[in-house]
């Protein structure tokens, strides 16, 4: 076959894609990691991760101490879908459909916990989307959202093949927006003395670095969705370095512009104060649409995810219809930012939505360390199945717990300050011990690992005894 050619094509539907959760054969395999990594790059071009980059003076950070939290949350949380990514061509599964062998019967929570991951991330991005077309054009800001959902999920809805050309082009068109922000920002001047302040410590630092982390690692349990139709031959070493540089250097520009214009974009509208900083010209307005296809952009690549992982919760319908539904409980979380402020909503939602991530991840890490590939459902034995299925669980929901009180939310600060007994649980422990530094992330990612691995044991995967398993958890094909 044509590397070069669309596997749809083959099936006789050009248009929308239909393969859900099965393993993707190896006569429909195309593509290069290259092309990966510009979907990745493309995904992150983003006003909100520009948004990031104000955290680092709200939090009382100078300019050195902010980039340098920039640079080192997003090095070490790109490793996470770097990693994860190169599992795709290896099994030619989407995440949900590698994670029945090792959750079984908890592979429902883990699609639930992702698709609700995944539906934050649009939201996220949605408020900008509306913020630009309103600042550019004067639209309302819920005629501006519902475009970019009709933009995205249309994108989302016909699939693969398209999304990846989408993301294409979104990413000489953001990449050429962002650009002329940078040069407007730099002529301007930099004042590094005049951004932030003294007043936030070490614990401020790790927050920063515990948020810009976790928008890159976030990611992870989307990464396979998007290289699982790469031919298995694909190498790993180029998959993994593709997927990391594209995700590492977007991110960190776009947050650090955020800090390097921090003053220029003070406000609550941060759109609106970018449209006046770029002088409120049409170049200005092609700058604002360069924002809402990059807004695009990323939610369609969450909310494709989205639809695989709820057809992993149990959703037995095509997966253009459950990508295309998994819109309306976004629009509505949307609306709930935009009622809020959004600062501290921002950062609630991004870390406490992606902290689960964590525990998902530890459980991976126990099979590889292992030495182990992932089994396929049909070859576990019903004790096996059983043992799988409560390891899994209560790794996510133990691990999750046991995250919490090294958080640093305002949900948490807000807890404290009302007296309520739940604070106990969130951020207690960043609060009183740790200067306010969020470490939730390693010690989610360790819990997570030693639940999974104690619970398992030593024990290798034993024969299927010939149990069927629910319909939505059997493969139509095993990995390779």
């Amino acid at each position: 076959m044509n590397p070069s050619e669309s596997p749809l094509r083959d099936r006789g539907r050009e248009t929308i894609e239909w393969a859900g959760l099965e393993p993707i054969a190896d006569d429909e395999r195309h593509g290069t990691a290259r092309q990966v990594g510009v979907l990745w790059f493309a995904a992150q071009l983003v006003p909100s991760a520009v948004f990031l980059g104000l955290l680092g003076p709200q939090l009382g950070l100078g300019f050195g101490a902010s980039l340098a939290a920039i640079v080192l949350g997003n090095l070490l949380g790109a490793l996470g879908p770097a990693i994860l990514c190169v599992s795709g061509p290896k099994t030619g599964t989407p995440t949900l459909g590698q994670a029945r062998g090792l959750f079984a019967g908890s592979t429902w929570l883990v699609g639930l916990l992702a698709a609700l991951t995944s539906v934050s991330f649009i939201a996220l991005g949605a408020v900008f989307g509306g913020q630009a077309l309103r600042a550019a054009f004067g639209l309302p800001l819920g005629a501006g959202i519902l475009l970019v959902f009709l933009v995205e999920a249309a994108v989302s809805v016909l699939g693969y093949e398209v999304l990846h050309r989408f993301e294409r082009w979104s990413a000489i068109l953001g990449a050429c927006g962002f650009l002329t922000v940078s040069i407007v920002v730099v002529a301007k001047g930099i004042d590094p003395a005049a951004i932030g302040g003294t007043g936030g410590g070490w614990g401020s630092f790790v927050l920063l670095a515990a948020i810009t982390f976790g928008f890159a690692f976030g990611w992870a349990h989307n990464a396979p969705d998007y290289s699982r139709y790469l031919p298995a031959t694909t190498s790993s070493v180029r998959l993994f370095g593709a997927t990391y540089l594209g995700i590492t250097l977007a991110c960190i520009w776009m947050e650090a512009l955020g800090l390097a214009a921090a003053r220029y974009l003070e406000g609550s509208d941060a759109m609106a104060a970018l449209y006046d900083l770029m002088g409120g010209s049409p170049g200005g307005a092609l700058v604002m649409v360069a924002m809402f296809v990059g807004v695009a952009a990323n939610a369609a690549v969450a909310q494709y995810s989205a639809g695989l992982q709820l057809m992993g919760v149990g959703v037995l319908l095509p997966r253009p219809l459950v990508t295309a539904g998994v819109a309306l409980f976004a629009f509505a979380l949307t609306i709930y930012l935009v009622s809020g402020e959004l600062t501290d909503t921002f950062s609630n939602v991004l870390l406490l939505s992606t902290y689960w991530v964590g525990p998902f991840v530890g459980v991976w890490g126990v099979v590889w360390w292992r030495g182990r590939s992932v089994p396929a459902p049909t070859r576990l034995s019903s004790a096996e199945w059983r043992r799988r299925s409560l390891a899994g669980a209560l790794a996510l929901v133990l691990g999750y717990l046991a995250a919490l009180p090294f958080s640093s939310t305002t949900a948490g600060a807000q807890l404290a300050d009302s007296g309520s007994p739940l604070a106990v649980v969130c951020g207690s422990i960043s609060r009183n011990v740790l200067d306010g530094a969020d470490l939730a992330y390693p010690v989610g990612i360790l819990a997570g690992a030693l639940i999974y691995g104690l619970l398992l044991g030593g024990r290798r995967t034993a024969p299927s005894d010939g149990v069927r398993r629910p319909a939505h958890l059997e493969p139509t094909g095993e990995p390779a």
